[in-house]
């Protein structure tokens, strides 16, 4: 079995890695775990979001959610609200998409991910980052952080 690094290996824990950014650009100070996230058919369409294991779902940027909008399957209107970081969004949809996490060790994994896109109310100003969620996405995968390194490990459960 090749070893890539310590926790990558071939039909091991993880398929692939990549390095993560300790900071979103734009938002609070404080680190947080930010990994490159794309529709698995077009890895040009490339965001930036916040591995965040308190958000139920993948949370999107209602525009990005607009670009993306070819790449959503099994959409419909969320019955729920949703409160993200403090504040109440009344309405959105839930959308599927099969997503690429892009691996510069090993291999890239292409996962199912849900996502919860707020809908705006016309004076609203969207100011949050996107989100990788727990029940979104994070809950379908193995991953470990190697925060030594600035390093995520990912594979198939």
């Amino acid at each position: 079995m090749p070893k890539f690094d310590s926790l990558l290996f071939e039909n091991g824990f993880a398929v692939g890695s990549t390095q993560y950014s300790d900071h979103y650009p734009g938002y609070e100070s404080q680190n947080h775990i930010v990994i490159p996230l794309a529709p698995s058919q077009d890895k040009s369409m490339s965001i930036r979001a916040i591995v965040d294991t308190g958000a139920k779902w993948c949370i999107i940027h209602p525009d990005i959610a607009q670009d993306w909008e070819k790449h959503f399957f099994h959409a419909y209107d969320s019955n729920q609200p949703m409160i993200i970081r403090g504040i109440k969004f009344e309405r959105g949809k839930i959308a599927h998409a099969n997503v690429v996490l892009n691996a510069s060790s090993g291999e890239d994994l292409i996962i199912e991910a849900r996502f919860f896109i707020p809908e705006l109310s016309p004076d609203q100003i969207w100011s949050f980052p996107n989100f990788i969620g727990l029940d979104g996405l994070l809950n379908f995968i193995r991953y470990a952080i190697d925060p030594s390194e600035n390093t995520i490990y990912f594979g198939k459960i």
